[in-house]
This record gives C-alpha cells, sequence and structure tokens, in this order.
C-alpha cells in the first residue's frame, strides 16, 4: 500500500490534499486525544515527497512531542558507547538472548549485536522514539534480530513478548543523578522477573558521588538588586540544584569524594538505607555548594574501561552534567576539617545536603 493510500483509506478528506492539511489535521487529532493516529498521520506527512517548511514545522511539533532532547547528545559520547560495547563484548555471545530497556535510538541493542549476541530484545515506551528504532532496525539491516517492542519493560511478557528469561539486561535508564528515569524500579522488577539465574546487568553498579566544592555558575543564578530593586527574596523558590557542565575549568572540588549511594543493579535486595550521611575531609577554601556527580560500573571485570565516571575536571567530555546543590550560605574551609554530607533518595529523586549547615 503505498503512502496515500493508507492516508486516504483512513482518512478520506484527505483526499486531494498535501502534506500541510495532513499535518493540520494530525494536529486536530491530538487536540481530541487520538495520539497514535495523530502520530501515524504526522509521520506519514514528513515522508510526503511535497513536505516543506509549514508541513515539516506541524508534522515535527507532533512527533517531537515527549521526546527528550538528550536522546542527540547521548549518542555522541563515544567514550560512554566503547564502555557499554566493551562490557557487552565480554559477556555475549551467538546464543545469547539480551533484553534493552528504553531503547532510544536502538544505539546498545546495535551495539550487543556487533558484540556478537544472537538476538535483542529491546523495549520503548514513547510511540515515537519507538517506531524510530525500528526504522533504525531496518536501515541497519537487523530486524530479523533485533526486536523494538513498544512496551514499559514492566509490561513484557515473558513468552509473548520474550520466548525466555534473557541471558544479559541493558540499559542507559540513569539520569545526572542516577536515578531519575526510574533505574532503581524497573531493576527491582526485571531482574528476578526476566533474567536468567546467573545472567548479566549491564551496568552493574551505579554510585552516586558526591564533595564539597565552589559553584562558580551560582551567583548568575541568584537574584539581588536589580534595576535599584531587591529582588532575592525571589530566590527562596530556586530550585535546590542544578546542572553544572563538567569540564568546566572554575569548577573546584574542595573535599575527599564521599560515595553516598552505591547501587549493585543485579541485587535489588542490597541497595540498603533511603537516607545517609558521609563524612569528608576538607581542602583549604571557600565552598560554596556540594558537587554531586555519578558513576556506572558497566561490569566487575577491573578492566579499565569497565566504567564510566561524570567526575568534573578541566576539560572532561560528557553526555550527563554534574550537579551542584547550594548551601545556605559559603562557608570557609580549613585544611583537614571535618564536614559531612547528608542525602535521601527515592526510587527515583535524590536530595542533598551540608549535615549540620
Amino acid at each position: 500500500m503505498s503512502l496515500g493510500d493508507m492516508v486516504f483509506s483512513r482518512w478520506p478528506l484527505l483526499r486531494d490534499k498535501g502534506p500541510d492539511h495532513w499535518a493540520m489535521f494530525a494536529r486536530v487529532l491530538q487536540d481530541k486525544g487520538k495520539a497514535a493516529d495523530a502520530l501515524d498521520l504526522a509521520l506519514a506527512a514528513l515522508d510526503h515527497p511535497d513536505c516543506g517548511g509549514r508541513s515539516r514545522v506541524l508534522a515535527g511539533r507532533i512527533v517531537n512531542a515527549g521526546v527528550p532532547d538528550w536522546h542527540w547528545r547521548l549518542v555522541r559520547d563515544s567514550v560512554r558507547n566503547a564502555a557499554y560495547e566493551a562490557a557487552l563484548r565480554r559477556v555475549v555471545g551467538p546464543d545469547s538472548l539480551v533484553l534493552d530497556i528504553g531503547a532510544g535510538t536502538g544505539l546498545l541493542s546495535l551495539l550487543a549485536l556487533r558484540a556478537g549476541a544472537g538476538r535483542v530484545v529491546a523495549c520503548e515506551m514513547n510511540p515515537a522514539v519507538a517506531r524510530m528504532a525500528m526504522a533504525v532496525a531496518r536501515d541497519n539491516g537487523v530486524e530479523d534480530r533485533l526486536t523494538i517492542v513498544p512496551k514499559n519493560s514492566a509490561d513484557l511478557v515473558l513468552g509473548e513478548n520474550l520466548e525466555r528469561p534473557v541471558d544479559v539486561i541493558v540499559s542507559e535508564i540513569v539520569d545526572n543523578m542516577l536515578l531519575g528515569e526510574h533505574t532503581l524500579a524497573v531493576h527491582r522488577d526485571v531482574v528476578p522477573r526476566l533474567l536468567r539465574p546467573g545472567g548479566s546487568v549491564i551496568p552493574a553498579e551505579g554510585r552516586i558521588l558526591a564533595a564539597l566544592g565552589h559553584d562558580p555558575t551560582l551567583e548568575s543564578r541568584r537574584m539581588g538588586n536589580h534595576e535599584g530593586f531587591d529582588l532575592s527574596a525571589f530566590n527562596r523558590i530556586a530550585s535546590p540544584s542544578h546542572r553544572i557542565k563538567v569540564g568546566d575549568p572554575r569548577v573546584r572540588l574542595l573535599s575527599d569524594v564521599a560515595c553516598l549511594y552505591d547501587f549493585r543493579f543485579d541485587e535489588p535486595g542490597s541497595w540498603g538505607a533511603v537516607a545517609t550521611e558521609c563524612p569528608v575531609v576538607a581542602e583549604a577554601g571557600e565552598a560554596n555548594a556540594i558537587i554531586q556527580w555519578m558513576r556506572i560500573d558497566l561490569d566487575r571485570s577491573g578492566a579499565a574501561d569497565a566504567f564510566y565516571e561524570v567526575r568534573p575536571r578541566p576539560g572532561a567530555h560528557s553526555c550527563w552534567a554534574a550537579v551542584s546543590w547550594p548551601l545556605v550560605r559559603p562557608i570557609c574551609l580549613q585544611q583537614g576539617e571535618r564536614r559531612a554530607i547528608g542525602a535521601m533518595r527515592t526510587d527515583s529523586a535524590l536530595s542533598v545536603w551540608l549535615a549540620g549547615g
């Protein structure tokens, strides 16, 4: 069935209409809550040979709804990609069935296949992203070995979506604070339910790290006197944290590093307490924030490429950011001074503060 025949069979009123009308009608479908139909028609408009500026923008808004922009950053992080592929090469073989959770572009699935996996099933709950992952599989000639399931991992069913428990679970569902994409809840569900005994989880471990530090961007994020008026009261509703670039040479760490949490993703029963307090030894300097970042250990091989850490340092590059948790007020630290960093977590959120401050 041609593109036009498909559209006209479902929406006859669009016969003899061009992609502008297709895109505008897709918006009507979206407004009426018919998201799946709107996505189908918007994608058809984008594939229309006459799709131009207006129709491309109108249809693009529909297909892009809910698609995070970090997808475009992740695939450019060659260090991250290499670490994942190296870990996959250490565990997969021609008989391996791999589950990729949160397929996104499908890159991790493609890396698993290139590493030697026999078959990959990838789940992706965003409909537009899942459709594009299917297109990526076709474009790369692996649709016979890579299946994209447009579902949340919690909805995967053995015997339906997976023919048997998998040998490897691979995912990249972490954020700057490690927890924001529900990685703990996902692993708590899928590891006992979908992974065969003795199977591998990539990444195997995730850590939330922090240190006292100086955030050079903090002053530009706070209000003071502007146009002759004191606006500082507005700072009370500022976010308690913000992202900072890991390669900013002005960022300084002013203590040793505390490991606030250490999660072995393949052992959900080992995750421990939700609240913690970690001592640190300070260096001399003025601290105005706690600087927090994450580390993932792809496996426990001990290989040089088996981990990826987002530690701030001059010239560092990462698809992730570090996180600044501003202190109530700057503190002057003495060399060797002992302080403590407090933290509390849920399965999907993190809070960090200076204990006793």
